[in-house]
């Protein structure tokens, strides 16, 4: 599987996944499912609603001489194609945010976000990539342990944000297996009830030093998808200017209402973990 499909297959999902986007609460509707891009857009700067200053190589000035009322432009006069990503600080509050997903840790450079996820519980399936729903078909089997009627509890715990899915590479870089993952809510996290689908798993994630990158807007938005599937490359550039090392054969992708993520784990963490579990890790060793 070459790289360019392999970028094809973390998009597909990304888009299969997204639920659809509501900008306004409406009555009678749960307040978590609806948000005000309108608000997100005047109380964050950029820099604040994507949790890291943008390199400026990654940007562009408006052409000279072009129309900029049309176009989307940054506090810095840049021109963004992209809608601005819904910031972690005007959700988390609402929602039950993995730890330290709003970390204020300092990055050390441009271009990323460097957070430390701290160890806990995780519900997680398999992905069937011979699918052609794949994604929405590993959504739908992890629905029924937050809605009560596939957990031990027979209770709904509802679910953390954001989902996240793991892309395990071989040596070539070919995509070999994925997973989707939802967080197990703080009031079940010490305790968490039992799954009753054999297909469906609660497992404990080590703490890992991630390095992200994110985007907003809609799926309508006519550069949301093509500037989303240019973020690896951008995230891998950003970091090898820090020379910080991540390991290769595993991507993860993180999904918001209103903001999307792609992930790249701490290479040290990770072999560490891999040395410590062997096969059990399910990643590749470098």
């Amino acid at each position: 599987m070459s790289r360019a499909l392999i970028l094809i297959l973390l998009l597909v999902g990304l888009i299969a996944a997204s639920p659809p986007h509501k900008y306004t609460k409406k009555k009678g509707g749960k307040g978590h499912h609806y948000w005000n891009a309108t608000e997100n857009d005047a109380l964050y700067t950029w820099e604040q609603a994507e949790g890291y200053l943008e390199c400026e190589e990654f940007l562009n000035f408006p052409n000279l001489g072009q129309e900029t009322k049309d176009l989307t432009l940054d506090e810095r006069g840049y021109v963004r194609k992209q809608g601005k990503p819904r910031a972690l600080e005007h959700m988390c509050p609402t929602r039950d945010c993995v730890p330290d997903v709003n970390s204020t840790e300092e990055s050390p450079g441009c271009g990323f976000k460097r957070r430390t996820l701290k160890s806990g519980n995780w519900t997680t399936t398999n992905i069937n990539l011979g699918r052609v729903d794949w994604f929405r078909d590993a959504y739908k089997r992890l629905a029924p342990y937050r809605g009560g009627e596939g957990n031990s509890l027979k209770t709904r715990i509802g679910m953390g944000v954001p989902i996240i899915t793991k892309w395990y590479l071989d040596a070539n870089y070919t995509v070999i297996s994925a997973t989707m993952s939802f967080y197990v809510p703080s009031l079940y996290q010490k305790n968490p009830p039992a799954s009753l689908n054999k297909d469906v798993r609660v497992e404990q994630w080590d703490e890992v030093v991630t390095y992200s990158r994110t985007w907003g807007g809609t799926r309508d938005d006519v550069e949301y998808w093509p500037q989303s599937a240019k973020q690896f490359d951008y995230l891998s550039e950003a970091l090898s200017r820090e020379d910080l090392k991540w390991y290769s054969y595993l991507r993860l992708t993180g999904s918001y209402i209103g903001r999307k993520e792609v992930m790249l784990a701490d290479r040290d963490i990770v072999v560490r973990e891999i040395k410590e579990k062997g096969p059990d890790s399910g990643v590749e060793s470098e």
